[in-house]
């Protein structure tokens, strides 16, 4: 045990200040014996020795209640084992400090920001002058503030008071990762953490370090800022689910509202809106932690590529995980290669993608024969029909592969033309059943039996589910039994497939088994073929969904595919910036690496004057779970020797005893206290019993 006031000792010569009264106050009284109380002696010899027993008992309380104020004084402390270094012992000190999104989390005194501000301020003023201090901020990347250590104190409060918390995300295990490679390197012998942070859930990754991050020679203290009752409801997801889009068509949206308080909410009002006009409302009532995803359908006034976003009217605790963006991308017009032998097959699907072959149509059939569609440029086409095509030149799959990777499709049909060892090459390496023969269709081969109404060629087509939708077919391809990757759309009653699925990178590929020619079925005149063949132009054009790789996330860097364009110069701009992207162009198209953006909002993708697309920005989905997770096995994970540092303690207090020991005064001072009552109550003597010395 040590003191830190031990000059004070000096007082405990004020002990003898008892005794030095007891001594003055003995009297002596001169003896003269009366016969007549010779009987009383014995008495009086008896009740001298229980006045003397009480004295001293008086005498050794006071004495040591007086011992036990000045021990207390002197403040004492049971020695750690870094109280064995010495109290002027340099210490390296790592704050790891939180200001990811949950720390914009509202509370009555202001965010968990800035509490966390206000106990950090406390903590530098508490570390000692010789302290190598620095600090790590909980960014996606972890920073450090500044360089190297530091003991200059005013420059590590000036760049906590100016900081602002982020709207992305930080990881706990990271930022202490780095905290011990700072303490690896150090020289000092003390070796401290103090991480403050609001423990939320998001700041842990979904799997924990096998191993503890700080060895236990490094003393850890964690502090815990922010309200844990604080309700939270959030828009945590956003995103346009339908695949087949087309003007005039209804635009499904699909959202998902969680509710991370204890507390149940009710209607709670939540809004979709489209370039700033609301398109649809409804109102949520949550359970406590319940999360739930809900539908919007509504139809878009004009075509392009639309920003978007879903809102909670209602703001709470945290409003920067209120609104949602998503991006709607509605084509204007869609640009369709019908590529085949010159005959009815190929004329008949051009008639059906295109029955006005007006200018302004939605879709834009160019009919072309196998040569002239190999001269052409693939990327002014939104979607390529293959329809009874023959044999296509060396080299076709690596060319259909990359037009896929941009997001587009592919729509294969067979017919009296139809190359099989050419066609079925490419196709069963991009995943679809090879084509072996063409065979007459019996009656169990010649009509649809099972049709996916449900699969998005068919979104919108029909009111109610029809009976029978089924063309007459007379002739079939039959497909090789090994297994691949592609599901079937339509069926037939023996089992075999009329329409196959396969998705390729981005793209897709539709093979139909059969033809539209007229010598080989009636789809031509069934009043499906035309809502087929455009649904599938649409399907395949690739907008449906598209809009979800425009919307990214805070904190993480992305790429996006974009078709070919003589230009690899982009601008992505926003209201306060704008930031310079070079694409690299692959085949088929375009990469264009965009790193990781620290801002939410909307932003415009720009060559020259031209705006190419918007893109919207979120906050980390996991942001809006703002309840604190600090549960054992996750603390276990940070290693060091931890403590748990209450809101109301004083950071002088918790340094001084990690560093010294424990501090003894309050004990001691107890001790004199129970001393004291003690002896009050011990020398209430009655008048009576008092006799002198």
């Amino acid at each position: 045990m040590t003191f830190l006031n031990s000059a004070l000792l000096a007082a405990l010569s004020l002990g003898l200040i008892p005794i030095l009264i007891h001594l003055l106050n003995r009297q002596r009284f001169k003896q003269v014996d009366f016969p007549t109380l010779r009987f009383l002696q014995e008495m009086q010899r008896q009740k001298m020795r229980r006045v003397r027993v009480r004295q001293w008992i008086l005498l050794a309380l006071r004495t040591l209640a007086i011992l036990a104020l000045v021990v207390a004084m002197a403040r004492p402390v049971l020695r750690s084992e870094m109280g064995l270094l010495g109290g002027d012992a340099r210490a390296s000190v790592v704050l790891v400090l939180d200001r990811s999104a949950s720390m914009r989390t509202e509370a009555p005194s202001g965010t968990r920001f800035r509490e966390l501000q206000t106990r950090a301020q406390e903590l530098i003023e508490s570390l000692g002058s010789a302290d190598d201090i620095q600090i790590v901020w909980t960014d996606p990347t972890p920073q450090l503030f500044p360089d190297s250590p530091t003991q200059h104190h005013a420059l590590l409060r000036e760049a906590i008071e100016s900081a602002e918390p982020l709207e992305s995300g930080g990881s706990l295990v990271d930022a202490v990762g780095v905290a011990r490679s700072i303490l690896g390197k150090s020289q000092n012998l003390l070796k401290e953490v103090y991480v403050l942070s609001d423990y939320s859930i998001s700041a842990w990754p979904e799997r924990l370090p096998e191993t503890p991050l700080l060895p236990d020679d490094v003393k850890l203290y964690v502090v815990h800022v922010g309200n844990v009752e604080d309700q939270n409801v959030g828009v945590v997801d956003a995103k346009i689910t339908s695949r087949l889009i087309a003007p005039g068509r209804p635009i499904e949206l699909s959202f998902t509202v969680a509710n991370s308080g204890d507390g149940a909410v009710t209607d709670r009002i939540v809004s979709a809106y489209l370039d700033g006009r609301r398109v649809a409302q409804t109102r949520l009532t949550l359970a406590a932690g319940e999360s739930r995803t809900e539908r919007f359908r509504f139809v878009p006034e004009s075509a392009g590529d639309q920003a978007g976003y879903v809102r909670l009217e209602d703001t709470d605790a945290l409003a920067d995980d209120d609104l949602r963006r998503f991006v709607l991308r509605v084509p204007s017009r869609l640009n369709i290669a019908v590529v085949g032998a010159d005959d009815a097959a190929r004329r008949l699907t051009a008639l059906a993608l295109a029955p006005t072959g007006a200018a302004e149509a939605f879709v834009h059939a160019v009919e072309m024969t196998t040569e002239q569609f190999e001269g052409s440029d693939w990327n002014t086409y939104d979607a390529l029909f293959f329809v009874d095509a023959p044999a296509l030149a060396g080299g076709f799959e690596e060319r259909a592969r990359a037009y896929l990777q941009t997001g587009r499709g592919i729509f294969v049909t067979g017919g009296p033309n139809f190359d099989l060892r050419a066609h079925g090459v490419w196709m069963q390496a991009l995943g679809l059943p090879a084509p072996i023969d063409v065979e007459e269709a019996g009656e169990a081969l010649s009509r649809w039996s099972k049709v996916d109404l449900e699969h998005p060629l068919f979104e919108g087509v029909f009111l109610e589910k029809p009976a029978d939708i089924s063309p007459q077919f007379s002739k079939i391809l039959s497909t090789s039994k090994q297994r691949t990757v592609a599901s079937a759309i339509i069926e037939g009653a023996a089992g075999n497939v009329f329409l196959y699925e396969v998705t390729q990178g981005r793209g897709r590929v539709l093979f139909l088994t059969s033809s539209p020619d007229p010598q080989w079925s009636t789809m031509f005149r069934a009043g499906v073929f035309p809502p087929l063949m455009t649904g599938s132009a649409a399907y395949l054009a690739g907008f449906g969904g598209a809009g979800e790789q425009l919307a990214l996330t805070i904190g993480q860097s992305s790429e996006l595919v974009l078709r070919k364009n003589a230009d690899l110069q982009y601008d992505l701009t926003s209201n306060t910036n704008t930031l310079r992207l070079t694409a690299s162009p692959v085949s088929g198209g375009q990469v264009l690496k965009l790193p990781a953006l620290a801002d939410g909002g909307d932003y415009l993708l720009r060559q020259a004057d031209r705006t190419v697309m918007p893109i919207v920005v979120n906050i980390p989905t996991g942001e809006s779970a703002i309840a604190p997770l600090m549960d054992d096995a996750h603390l276990a994970a940070l290693g060091g020797q931890m403590n748990a540092i209450e809101s109301s303690a004083s950071f002088g207090t918790i340094i001084r005893e990690g560093r010294f020991g424990r501090e003894l005064w309050k004990l001691f001072l107890m001790i004199a206290l129970g001393l004291l009552i003690a002896e009050m109550f011990i020398a209430r003597t009655p008048k009576t019993e008092a006799v002198p010395a």
